[in-house]
């Protein structure tokens, strides 16, 4: 595994904001399948699900972005791994531990970095900066942040 996504790369990519256009090159220009989690998966559906709610996007796009997901998942373009959660969890508290304090952390943030680590990505995916902070704080690269 070389990269990691988080919830604000796959959202732009889904369901496009901002840095839709940044996401989706990246993507395309990917030499192997993007590996996520079911917690990638799930924080993604239910960001779209609450965008709906809100009204931030409209119905269609909502729809979409999940059909387009769904798609990339069944082609291979995403391929969900499985993962130790115990093994996550336990970095995720020694991420917090170490950072949360000064960095001001959200604990599914300090999941989604753990779990990178843990998969062995070099690379972590995202637009949140102080998401990113903590990223590279214990290594890892951010070629959306550089």
């Amino acid at each position: 595994m070389n990269a990691y996504p988080d919830t604000s790369f796959l959202f732009n990519l889904y369901a496009p904001q901002v840095h839709a256009a940044r996401a989706a090159a990246h993507f395309a220009a990917m030499t192997e399948p993007l590996h996520l989690t079911s917690l990638n998966r799930f924080e993604l559906v239910n960001a779209i699900q609450l965008s709906l709610f809100r009204k931030t996007i409209p119905g269609a796009t909502g729809v979409l972005a999940v059909e387009k997901f769904d798609a990339n998942i069944a082609s291979g373009a995403l391929v969900v791994v499985p993962c130790d959660w115990g093994a996550v969890h336990g970095r995720a508290l020694q991420l917090a531990t170490r950072h949360t304090a000064s960095g001001g952390h959200r604990g599914l943030d300090i999941l989604h970095v753990a779990a990178a680590v843990e998969l062995g990505a070099q690379d972590f995916l995202t637009f949140d900066a102080r998401q990113g902070a903590l990223a590279k704080a214990i290594g890892l690269k951010l070629p959306l942040l550089a």
